[in-house]
């Protein structure tokens, strides 16, 4: 597989989001070895990590609802995965956004039983906090853009955007580097980042995760 495609499966992070944002998202189609994306107007996202609680279920479906809103999710390989989980139970899932007839449902990589319910309050407080930050540059969904927009960048450094964003969005158990980078729009994120930790400015406390010296 050519070097470009393996950079481009490496970059399908699972975005945290809630089902209403996917829900009033716009689906668009990628030829070739591009990967298809929803619009939403807090990114666009390849793939998803959704916390939701599963209200109908067959063989090889489920319906979630997080709150927000209820999806369709869909096994296609290994259905038996399922089997194990009931109605009423809370999943977090990784999935890749898919649209049919014009509505957009949930093809299902990974399911997790979470036990503890309150971490369903915990993910709607944690999504609050990301799109808080997110609105401050968000942009209105109409349709897929012909061209990619390069967004200027406020007289605000990278660096202290950077900083700003990591203080903003650790709650305590560090920043998501995913989240700082697709929140910022900064094309040098991962540079800066980088930058940073070799400087001694930010640590990185466990994988992905960075907090302020």
């Amino acid at each position: 597989m050519p070097e470009k495609q393996n950079q481009e499966f490496r970059r399908q992070t699972a975005y945290k989001s809630s089902i209403k944002s996917l829900l009033e998202g716009v689906f668009v189609k990628k030829p070739g070895w591009e990967s298809n994306y929803i619009m939403t107007e807090y990114g666009d996202f390849s793939r998803v990590n959704i916390v939701a609680v599963v209200v109908e279920k067959d063989e090889n479906s489920m319906t979630l609802d997080d709150g927000t809103g209820q999806i369709t999710a869909r096994i296609f390989n290994n259905p038996e995965k399922l089997i194990d989980i009931d109605i009423g139970e809370l999943i977090l899932v990784i999935a890749r956004p898919r649209e049919f007839n014009n509505q957009i449902y949930l093809t299902l990589e990974i399911i997790k039983k979470i036990k503890n319910k309150s971490w369903i309050n915990y993910r709607k407080k944690e999504l609050s906090l990301i799109q808080k930050v997110r609105d401050i540059g968000s942009i209105k969904i109409t349709k897929p853009p012909e061209a990619e927009i390069v967004e200027s960048q406020s007289t605000v450094s990278a660096k202290e955007r950077i900083l700003t964003l990591i203080k903003q969005l650790d709650t305590g158990s560090g920043a998501s580097v995913d989240d700082i980078i697709l929140i910022s729009k900064l094309s040098n994120a991962e540079d800066v980042i980088q930058d940073m930790l070799l400087k001694g400015e930010i640590f990185e406390m466990k994988a992905g995760k960075f907090k302020l010296m």
